[in-house]
């Protein structure tokens, strides 16, 4: 069965070790072996991610590595045995066997406000699963939770910023791994006019990006002028608003008539998509020529978007 590999970059990101160090634990004391792609690059698979999270780990408690990288070899004598059944992963992750156990981890580290214990915790599930599971399966459900907690007051305001704080930052960071062409269609992303809960517009960005977009953020709460400014100047294939309630849906349904108005009056192929929990529906938003709702997780609706944009 084939297995991806990743590049050192990516290793860096999923472990945050620099590239520099990767090589010197791989050159200096053989922690890992990576394989080669067909260009000469490094090739590391899932469980070389493992075993450098594991070593971080001992260094992080002060075990130098030389010694971290014996231990780990006491471990796992046989190296044929160990890449048939990976023994690192109850050490780095204690193998949960629901996924409501990741969800309560992170979410307690989240709310002890532990940035060094979210972040180790988010590295080991990227290692162990894939990027959009962590995001849909974890990360969503678990920032839901932190929400409600904040309306019901059973938690502070600075605890339900720091989980949107780190999702963010995560989010926007993934970007640097993605290089497209200057051709590559442009989608211009933000949270609608007013709205300021902007992890749902994030998560489409990301999906986005995989789908072969050019992503441009606007960020939360946008002015309707810096909108109208980028239609003028940057064309866009599509702009992508999310929007979290009814309330200000409506608030915004003047600025998206004129948002079509002017599409049309420019004879622009731009088409705009909303989403997010105000959307229960596919279908143009009524008395519009351009402005598509578009139902569903972030994932989905990007699907929806790329066949409506063909």
């Amino acid at each position: 069965m084939n297995q991806r590999l990743f590049t050192i970059k990516e290793v860096s990101m999923r472990t945050g070790l620099s590239t520099q160090l990767i090589r010197k634990w791989e050159e200096r004391y053989e922690a890992v072996a990576p394989s080669r792609f067909p260009n000469g690059y490094r090739g590391y698979t899932g469980r070389d991610v493992e075993t450098l999270l594991w070593l971080k780990n001992k260094v992080d408690e002060g075990v130098p590595i030389g010694l971290a990288v014996e231990e780990m070899k006491l471990l796992m004598p046989d190296k044929r045995a160990a890449a048939a059944e990976p023994p690192l992963r109850a050490s780095l992750v204690q193998a949960p066997n629901e996924l409501s156990e990741y969800r309560e981890k992170l979410l307690q580290l989240f709310l002890r406000l532990d940035q060094a214990g979210a972040q180790r915790f988010f590295d080991q599930l990227l290692a162990l699963h894939s990027m959009d599971y962590v995001l849909l399966e974890v990360l969503a459900p678990v920032l839901v939770e932190i929400g409600d907690r904040w309306e019901r007051r059973d938690i502070s305001e600075y605890q339900e910023h720091f989980g949107s704080h780190f999702v963010r930052e995560r989010l926007l960071a993934l970007k640097i791994s993605y290089h497209r062409s200057a051709d590559t269609p442009l989608i211009v992303t933000a949270c609608s006019p007013g709205e300021r809960h902007e992890l749902g517009v994030l998560f489409f960005g990301y999906f986005a990006l995989q789908e072969g977009f050019q992503i441009v953020y606007l960020g939360a709460a946008p002015s309707e002028k810096g909108i109208f400014d980028c239609l003028e100047q940057l064309e866009p294939a599509a702009f992508a608003f999310g929007i979290s309630s009814e309330r200000l849906l409506g608030e915004a349904k003047p600025f998206y008539e004129e948002l079509d108005r002017r599409i049309a009056a420019r004879r622009l192929s731009t088409k705009v998509f909303l989403g997010g929990r105000a959307i229960g529906e596919d279908r143009l938003m009524p008395g519009t020529q351009s402005i598509h709702w578009v139902s569903g997780d972030a994932h989905e609706a990007v699907k929806k978007m790329k066949r409506i944009l063909g």
